[in-house]
């Protein structure tokens, strides 16, 4: 990368409020480190401590699905790690939690139906679901959550979760990729 397009690329997060910013290879301890840093920026940025947990925690359920179900790029990560980006931009309606990651096309459709289900609940039908969902005996073996994380987003978020998959239609035998953006 020329030096000329690094500086337009900082001065472009800077212009769209980019509190934080990290694409490439996740495992557990860099989502750790990511995390601890996450929390200083939020509070340098005067997040309220209400608004401070809810973005932590979206952003905490999106590095997790990364790492759960994302699929590598082709890229040699290692055994663990798997490929994703995710950032924190303070926006004009509050904080914009975002990410994205390879996925493998069969799931697609499983995770769209998914989506759109908590995409069109009420906030009190996503709390109410929260709670069935965590009480509930019943795990989905696709699902290391039990489902929880989408819901877990929703219920913090001021408006409904936004998502693209890339491409669209999926190619079937191949990755996809998924964004996802939350407003805190």
């Amino acid at each position: 990368m020329h030096i000329d397009r690094f500086n337009q690329f900082v001065a472009d997060a800077g212009s769209s409020g980019v509190v934080f910013y990290h694409s490439g290879p996740l495992d557990e301890g860099t989502i750790a480190s990511i995390g601890a840093l996450l929390r200083l920026r939020l509070q340098q940025e005067g997040a309220s401590g209400a608004q401070s947990r809810k973005v932590f925690a979206t952003f905490m359920e999106m590095a997790q699905n990364i790492l759960h179900y994302g699929s590598p790029d082709g890229a040699d990560t290692g055994p663990v790690a798997k490929y994703g980006a995710l950032c924190v931009a303070h926006g004009a309606d509050g904080f914009e939690v975002m990410c994205g990651n390879f996925m493998d096309s069969a799931q697609v459709p499983r995770v769209r139906q998914r989506l759109e289900a908590v995409k069109g609940m009420e906030h009190e039908h996503v709390r109410r679901a929260y709670r069935e969902q965590l009480a509930s005996d019943q795990e989905d073996p696709d699902s290391k959550g039990a489902g929880l994380g989408l819901l877990t987003m929703a219920a913090s978020a001021k408006a409904p979760i936004e998502y693209v998959f890339t491409p669209d239609p999926p190619v079937q035998d191949g990755n996809t990729f998924l964004y996802l953006k939350v407003i805190i």
